[in-house]
C-alpha cells in the first residue's frame, strides 16, 4: 500500500509541475505587437500555474496527512479548498481559450482585410496599365 501511495504521489506532483509548465509556456499565436498591443499579455497563466503546483502539492499531503476517522471535519474541510482550486483552475482555463479564440478572430480578421487591399491595389493596376 505505501509503494502505491508513492507511486500516485510522484505521478501527482509530475503531472502538476507539467501542467504549470504548459500553462506559464508561450502561446502558439504571436500576433505583432503593432496591431495587437496586449496580445502576448496573459498575466491569468501565471495564477493558474501558481494554483497547479499547488494542487499537486495539496493532493499529495491530502493522501499522507489528512485521514477521515481521524478528523473528519478537516477533512472535508481541506477537500472542499481543494475543490475551489480544481474550479478556479477551470475558470481560468476557460478564460484563456476564449482570449485566445478572440485573438484568432482579430488575427482571421486582419488577414482577410490585408488579402483584400492586396487584391484592390492589384486590379487598381491591371486597369492602370490596361486602358
Amino acid at each position: 500500500m505505501t509503494a502505491m501511495k508513492l507511486l500516485v504521489s510522484i505521478s501527482i506532483l509530475v503531472t502538476g509541475f507539467t501542467c504549470a509548465w504548459f500553462y506559464l509556456r508561450r502561446p502558439v499565436i504571436r500576433p505583432t505587437r503593432a496591431t495587437h498591443p496586449f496580445a502576448g499579455e496573459r498575466p491569468w497563466r501565471r495564477v493558474g500555474a501558481a494554483i497547479c503546483l499547488l494542487l499537486s502539492v495539496m493532493f499529495v499531503v491530502g493522501i499522507y496527512a489528512v485521514d477521515i476517522p481521524d478528523r473528519p471535519v478537516p477533512y472535508a474541510i481541506y477537500w472542499i479548498i481543494m475543490l475551489g482550486l480544481v474550479v478556479w483552475l477551470f475558470a481560468l482555463a476557460v478564460r484563456d481559450v476564449m482570449y485566445t479564440r478572440k485573438l484568432i478572430q482579430r488575427w482571421r480578421r486582419d488577414i482577410a482585410e490585408e488579402t483584400d487591399d492586396a487584391h484592390r491595389r492589384s486590379a487598381g493596376a491591371a486597369e492602370n496599365k490596361n486602358p
